[in-house]
């Protein structure tokens, strides 16, 4: 993927990347992320890292950390990637980590809300 000529395809438009193309992840990825309605390399990297893995874990497929790491090292940088192993030992662990952590906290706080608005009427 480092290949300058599949990168200037890739921002052209002329070349559609599947996820099982992106460093990482595979054929087993894709899949887990189809069921979560991401079907495309473009929708993953719209999505974000960690909203799809906070959306694989809200759907219940139960996802590890090196998921986490595989996403994030597949989206940075575009579209090389990083390995996961660079992610999990790397400087942006934690900001990931602290990212799922607020996300879920928010998607909490919403359900709380909803539930308190419809026990009111």
């Amino acid at each position: 993927m480092r290949n300058s000529k599949v990168r200037q395809r890739i921002a052209a438009g002329k070349l559609k990347l599947r996820i099982r193309d992106l460093r990482n992840l595979g054929v087993k990825s894709e899949q887990v992320l189809a069921d979560i309605g991401i079907y495309s390399a473009d929708e993953l990297r719209r999505q974000g890292a960690v909203r799809s893995f906070a959306e694989l874990k809200r759907a219940g497929a139960s996802p590890s950390l090196n998921m986490l790491w595989a996403l994030a090292g597949a989206l940075d940088p575009w579209p090389e990637g990083t390995h996961w192993r660079e992610i999990a030992r790397g400087d942006a662990r934690l900001s990931l980590l602290l990212a799922v952590e607020d996300l879920e906290k928010a998607a909490l706080a919403r359900q709380g809300s909803e539930h308190a608005g419809r026990s009111v009427e």
